[in-house]
């Protein structure tokens, strides 16, 4: 088997993740090795404060490309961003014009999406709506680090039964994040209301893109069948724009 990981920080120079080209390689070999082949970069994207544009991480992307295959990695990367949830992304929904470039991989059906680990603003679900009716569906990242929506799940549930999809980190189920954020993912995925696990990978320590771990992990939660499930065919739809299913 062979995993899609659809959230990562490897693009050196847009955000907190990769710092250099070497880096980036030593994060590609690392993700190689554990079982990944294909790999969306997903630089923050705030878009009140929009510090690069759309273009220029897709043109990252395709250069990256060309790196890895020159240094025999076996890796392949996407385009993709970590949206923040807020009035930016609520008026560029509206408007209609530009939101598909933030979107994962090329079909332009999913978009990932992240909330502040602290709180949900209170216009959270009406933004995330507003995204759909362009008929966009929205992934939240890792709503097992966001300190409200752990301690108040009914409105993580309310957001599941609206058509958004959820996304846990490898990391938490390592507990990388604390017990709380571990146990959050665990019952997440349990429940079925998380359907896709990433790396969230910033680095080669920590939040690394290895997710040889969680592939473990998930066999010890839910069974051999889930790996596969969660890391390989549902990231897989998910940028090719195919519903995101529980089998």
């Amino acid at each position: 088997m062979t995993w899609t990981d659809i959230h990562s920080h490897i693009l050196p120079g847009f955000d907190d993740g990769a710092s250099s080209d070497e880096e980036l390689l030593q994060m590609a070999r690392m993700a190689a090795e554990g079982g990944t082949s294909l790999m969306a970069a997903t630089p923050h994207c705030d878009c009140e404060t929009l510090s690069f544009e759309p273009s220029e991480a897709a043109a990252a992307v395709e250069a990256y490309n060309g790196l890895l295959k020159a240094n025999g990695i076996p890796l392949v990367l996407t385009q993709g961003m970590e949206v923040r949830v807020n009035a930016g992304l609520f008026e560029l929904a509206r408007e209609g014009d530009g939101l598909e470039e933030l979107c994962l991989g090329n079909s332009k059906k999913y978009i990932l999406v992240d909330l502040p680990l602290a709180d949900m603003p209170v216009a959270a679900p009406d933004i995330l709506y507003q995204v759909q009716l362009r008929g966009i569906t929205p992934i939240l990242a890792h709503p097992e680090r966001n300190r409200y929506l752990v301690e108040h799940p009914a409105a993580l549930k309310d957001l599941v039964e609206r058509g958004i999809e959820v996304q846990v980190n490898s990391g938490s189920l390592a507990g990388i994040f604390g017990k709380q954020a571990r146990n959050s993912a665990r019952l997440l995925l349990k429940e079925g209301a998380a359907r896709l696990v990433a790396s969230d990978a910033h680095g080669t320590k920590g939040r690394n893109p290895d997710l040889s771990g969680a592939a473990k992990a998930l066999t010890r939660l839910l069974g051999k069948e889930a790996p596969r499930l969660l890391l390989e065919i549902n990231p897989g739809r998910a940028l090719d724009g195919e519903n995101i299913t529980n089998d």
